[in-house]
């Protein structure tokens, strides 16, 4: 049967609860993160990095956590340390013979050897999803996407799928395991292995490029994940903003857009800096699978984007999408410079970009903050949103609060300029007073799943006190207040999201980890 939720308002008030303790205590720098994906392949897990050596996961389903082996990151533990889930970082490449519609084997050898039906189970009792792209010569030219049932144990197993394929992929096609990447990074000196990324489905971790980054790794951390599964409430992930979408026309360096429906209603550059990938063509089975970021785009109908040469330029009539980019985000250590990396599993590791620099990962390199950011500083994205008819909310908004006892909004817009994205200083925004400031302890996080993607929540201070921002409108509001104390206010992301899924029903889920403690909650998302 299923779950019909009639939560009233005033009668049913958000209430905490208190959740399993952690196994260790939070310090300064200590941060939780979850996967923000919408349906049922989001992965069960929040992950809380305590310090350098010591990594948790918690299972939202269970209650119940579990310390992982140690990531051993360099650097000295502290403020300025952070991570981030990346849904689309799972391990990829290419498949040997074998297939058929019903099982894959892999060629390109995963990070780390894997147990028999290993990545059968997510941890939810349910396998990883893994897509699967006919472009090699001779190829289907489709992308499906199914879970996985079982495999066979080692580096290249055979995958078992949990319903067949409409094609046989052949040697030479592509892999995705969608499982996804937490990158930790750690704070002080910068050095060799203070940024990792722990592999979810092979349970192993992968260093991580640092050259580029501050000098000095201090003072406070925001990430913002730009993930092409990360989509609209309203969408599924793979399908992007507007769905599948038919080309009218293409040349080596743009493909044209839809007529009718789906992206026919764009304004011009409204997804400037966001990424095409083509899903299929069965015209030119190589073409798929490629992506390319958005330099610029007309207005519909028939919109044209142009982007940077295809490697194969695919047909007239290619499948694609338009999604987020895959870009992570990153402002630290009380500076104006923003800091960018890719770590989609289908991207190489390389040097992180930097305003003013292109880094050789791949990363857009984006514009000067307005201010430098301080400790508190945090962010929310608009990715998740229904927008309202006049555009006045854009997919592309990122709003960011300095920080530093301020109370200062900047609004960071992705499609602002070609590369670079364009900032605009201290926007007005209801319920902005000088009474409430963010510094020390204050984190954040944004439920793009429920409520059509209006809000993101503020844990302020470190203290009881819970706020959210309608990135729809602009509005700051009281939330709910956590009737239990939180100890010593230190800084790091303490907040995440969970999501339940019973059908067409949704219903998120705020965690929160005592700051300098153990003592874990949750409280439900109903309105």
């Amino acid at each position: 049967m299923a779950t019909t939720l009639s939560f009233k308002d005033i009668i049913d008030l958000p209430q905490w609860r208190t959740l399993a303790n952690s196994i260790t205590a939070t310090a300064a720098g200590s941060c939780l993160c979850g996967d923000s994906r919408n349906d049922a392949s989001r992965d069960p897990f929040l992950y809380l990095l305590i310090n350098a050596t010591t990594f948790q996961r918690y299972n939202v389903l269970n209650d119940e956590w579990q310390t992982l082996t140690s990531p051993a990151l360099a650097g000295t533990f502290g403020a300025g340390a952070s991570s981030v889930f990346v849904a689309s970082a799972g391990p990829s490449g290419t498949l040997a013979t074998g297939a058929t519609t019903t099982s894959v084997v892999l060629s390109t050898a995963l990070p780390a050897a894997v147990g028999v039906n290993q990545l059968a189970n997510n941890g939810s009792g349910v396998g990883y999803k893994i897509r699967i792209i006919g472009n090699a010569t001779g190829s289907s030219g489709k992308t499906e996407e199914k879970y996985i049932i079982g495999n066979t144990a080692g580096t290249t197993p055979t995958i078992y799928l949990d319903s067949a394929l409409t094609f046989t992929p052949i040697a030479g096609d592509r892999y995705e395991i969608l499982s996804g990447r937490v990158m930790l990074m750690s704070a002080g000196t910068l050095a060799a292995g203070i940024v990792k990324a722990y592999d979810i489905a092979t349970n192993s971790y992968v260093t991580v490029t640092q050259t580029n980054l501050p000098a000095t790794i201090s003072t406070d951390s925001e990430n913002i994940v730009l993930d092409e599964l990360f989509v609209p409430s309203t969408r599924n992930p793979g399908e992007g903003f507007f769905g599948n979408l038919v080309a009218s026309a293409s040349s080596s360096t743009s493909i044209t857009g839809q007529a009718s429906g789906g992206d026919a209603g764009v304004l011009a550059n409204e997804y400037r800096n966001f990424q095409i990938r083509i899903v299929q063509d069965t015209t030119t089975p190589t073409a798929v699978g490629q992506r390319r970021i958005i330099s610029s785009h007309t207005a519909g109908p028939s919109p044209i984007y142009t982007v940077p040469t295809w490697t194969v330029t695919p047909s007239a009539t290619a499948t694609f999408v338009i999604e987020n980019n895959n870009d992570i985000l990153l402002s630290s250590s009380a500076s104006t410079t923003m800091y960018s990396y890719r770590m989609g599993g289908f991207t190489a590791d390389g040097t992180w970009s930097y305003t003013g620099t292109v880094g050789t990962n791949g990363a857009l390199a984006y514009a000067v903050r307005p201010a430098a950011s301080g400790a508190g500083t945090n962010a929310l994205p608009s990715w998740g949103l229904t927008l309202d008819s006049a555009k006045l909310a854009r997919h592309s908004y990122i709003y960011w609060f300095r920080g530093g006892a301020s109370n200062t909004l900047d609004l960071l817009d992705i499609a602002g300029a070609s590369g670079t994205g364009a900032w605009t200083a201290a926007i007005a925004y209801g319920g902005s007073t000088a009474a409430t400031t963010f510094t020390t302890g204050t984190g954040s996080c944004y439920d793009g799943a429920t409520n059509t993607g209006k809000y993101g929540y503020i844990n302020v201070n470190a203290t009881q006190r819970f706020l959210r921002f309608d990135v729809l409108n602009r509005v700051l509001e009281p939330w709910a207040y956590l009737p239990y104390a939180q100890n010593t206010a230190t800084i790091g992301e303490k907040i995440a999201t969970s999501l339940f899924i019973d059908g067409t029903t949704k219903l998120a889920f705020l965690y929160a980890i005592q700051s300098t403690g153990t003592v874990f909650w949750n409280c439900a998302i109903q309105r």
